[in-house]
């Protein structure tokens, strides 16, 4: 869509963090064009919405020279686009610099804490931030709504959309696995961060549980946790198929063949709510008023008070109980209870 008006969105978070954002970009009125400006490992996230124009790259893979050639490249480039709008959605510094010296007509950025009066001023507008828990989704379309660009009472769902050439790919791989009729379910057991996860016995204990019922179950997981993955297999009495080396594009095509994803509190999560695939999500430290699958079909399961006073506790943000990096309220679920959620959504 041809358009004179545009936006730059900045968020250098991390990959479920930008998939939460594509909320945002829908809630953006229509006859705008965005360019967002993201850290690395984010890129194929955003190429994968189309209303995003440009992806500009944060250098910080780069080192010496070549990082702040590549710094005044891209500054060079947003000088050109003469933004009506800038959003900045992390408290990152670098925006408070670019709200400086692009100078949008209209900017804006959540409150920070961490650099209260140079951040408030470098902005036109602050948003504040909400004293109880908010879906993560609300919070970004909040610094539209605070700017006066979006009045709905809910946020868009995320949107991606999965390349042709990826499709195929997927495709022809699932037609090797999956036999005619049967369900496919997806299960992501791996942690980027070890204090969200289950134990290897639980997850074993689901994985046959569900193939013993007839469910062709993947293993889903970056290059980083093939380890995981592998050992978590051994203890499964009938192997489930594993991905190996899924960049995100195939990882978005698999979810959306699927007809359900499992998973811990994961980017895996957030793509299947922007592919529409249910998902049962397991949460343990993190809470789920921020950060449960939006605008999908899904189940929660998370343990409180009401299974034992030991999980009173819970969200707590902490890096497992008393930061020892292992999460008891996730330790304790058991299989069945992962089960009644699966069934609700099957």
């Amino acid at each position: 869509m041809k358009s004179d008006k545009t936006a730059l969105f900045l968020k250098t978070k991390h990959l479920g963090d930008s998939i939460i954002l594509t909320s945002a970009i829908a809630a953006l009125p229509q006859d705008f064009v965005v360019d967002v400006l993201c850290f690395k490992e984010s890129a194929a996230i955003f190429a994968m919405n189309s209303r995003v124009r440009h992806v500009l790259v944060v250098p910080r893979h780069l080192t010496g020279f070549a990082r702040w050639r590549e710094y005044w490249r891209l500054l060079t480039i947003m000088r050109k686009q003469q933004y009506d709008v800038l959003a900045q959605f992390s408290d990152d510094w670098r925006g408070a610099f670019l709200a400086r010296l692009l100078k949008a007509k209209v900017s804006v950025a959540r409150q920070s804490k961490k650099r209260p009066q140079f951040w408030s001023n470098s902005f036109q507008h602050i948003a504040k931030l909400t004293p109880t828990s908010r879906p993560a989704a609300e919070q970004d379309v909040d610094l539209l709504r605070k700017i006066g660009f979006y009045q709905q009472p809910f946020a868009p769902a995320y949107q991606l959309a999965v390349a042709g050439a990826d499709k195929l790919a997927i495709d022809g791989w699932l037609k090797s696995i999956v036999v005619e009729h049967k369900k496919l379910i997806v299960i992501h057991a791996a942690a980027r961060w070890k204090f969200k996860g289950l134990p290897h016995a639980t997850w074993a204990a689901l994985i046959d549980n569900l193939q013993g019922r007839g469910y062709t179950v993947v293993l889903s997981g970056g290059a980083s946790d093939l380890a995981f993955n592998r050992a978590l297999i051994e203890l499964c009495q009938t192997s489930p198929t594993l991905t190996q080396n899924f960049d995100l594009g195939k990882t978005a095509a698999l979810l959306q063949y699927a007809d359900l994803l499992v998973s811990i509190d994961s980017m895996a999560m957030h793509m299947a709510s922007a592919l529409q695939t249910p998902v049962v999500a397991l949460f343990g430290p993190t809470d789920e008023k921020i950060w449960a699958p939006w605008q999908v079909s899904h189940r929660v399961v998370a343990l409180g008070a009401g299974d034992s006073p030991s999980f009173a506790c819970r969200p707590c943000g902490l890096d497992g109980c008393a930061g020892s990096k292992v999460s008891q309220c996730l330790v304790a679920i058991i299989p069945a209870q992962i089960l009644v959620a699966i069934d609700a959504l099957l």
